[in-house]
């Protein structure tokens, strides 16, 4: 299975599974509670990642349904209240179509200096096993 065919699940798991045979590797060491801690903050965060998406995806239904409905209203407004409505409600819909739209991947730049620590140490782990099998 090559890297482009994992689904990010899969990928987390693997590198969750890569890290606990690298403290296999170097055997019954004081690298374990780092190991371990690595392991566990990068589950943390998929789990909370995985919570965020969630959350936009119900959040996007309800906003998009409360969109339509005052789009619907404005033609029950007088003249006056539609001119001013109108405008603010066309800006909401471009917010949430900018929010809700997907990300270009290609454009998104990834700072590794300022990466959360514990990522940082899960390639220096599996850069050391990476070095050892040469």
């Amino acid at each position: 299975m090559t890297a482009k065919a994992m689904s990010e699940e899969q990928m987390v798991h693997l590198v969750r599974n890569a890290l606990l045979v690298a403290g296999q590797e170097m055997g019954n060491g004081d690298q374990w509670p780092v190991i371990k801690d690595t392991v566990y903050r990068i589950m943390k965060d998929w789990e909370d990642l995985k919570v965020e998406r969630n959350v936009d995806e119900e959040l996007k239904i309800h906003l998009y349904a409360q969109l339509k409905e005052m789009e619907a209203g404005l033609s029950d407004c007088t003249p006056e209240v539609r001119a001013q409505v109108e405008p603010k409600v066309k800006e909401w819909r471009e917010i949430c179509d900018a929010y809700f739209s997907d990300i270009d991947n290609n454009a998104v730049v990834y700072d590794e200096e300022n990466a959360p620590q514990h990522i940082k140490r899960m390639r220096a782990i599996l850069n050391t096993m990476e070095e050892d099998h040469e």
